[in-house]
């Protein structure tokens, strides 16, 4: 049964140990960061930091920062574990309220995705998030493409 509860310091170890190879290559390579470094981060700076489980299995952890606060940007984030592609529908389903959710909290939500992480991509998509072209991004300068959403769109 699916579960959408708030992220503790207890799920990062968990999560950053089957994190799905994308996820890890975006962050790693991307961002220059490890996963459980990014979890942290995402757990102290995200104003509801949550973890979609099925029967109290990981499958992503995401959450919402503030760009500058009071400034209506928020940047929405997310890193899935292996357990997500056992669970798919499950977890589409939990996605879109919680986006919504990030919505009711800023005016836009915009962030940045590995142009390599295609089931990223088609998950953002599917939310509703609109694409820019790949870019070089990062410590590496690899190919991300920028995706964001406007409250009422």
């Amino acid at each position: 049964m699916i579960q959408v509860r708030r992220l503790t310091l207890a799920d990062i170890e968990l999560i950053a140990a089957t994190a799905r190879q994308a996820d890890r290559d975006e962050i790693e390579e991307g961002c220059g960061q490890s996963i459980a470094s990014a979890l942290t981060l995402g757990l102290k700076s995200s104003v509801a930091p949550q973890v979609i489980a099925w029967d109290h299995t990981p499958l992503a952890a995401l959450g919402d920062a503030s760009y500058i606060p009071g400034a209506g940007i928020g940047i929405p984030w997310l890193i899935s574990t292996n357990a997500i592609e056992r669970h798919p529908l499950a977890f589409l389903r939990a996605c879109k309220p919680l986006v919504a959710q990030m919505l009711e909290r800023h005016l836009s939500l915009i962030n940045y995705v590995d142009a390599r992480n295609t089931a990223a991509i088609r998950w953002l998509e599917w939310l509703g998030f609109s694409m820019g072209s790949p870019t070089p991004y990062g410590p590496k300068q690899l190919l991300f493409r920028q995706f964001q959403m406007t409250r009422g769109e």
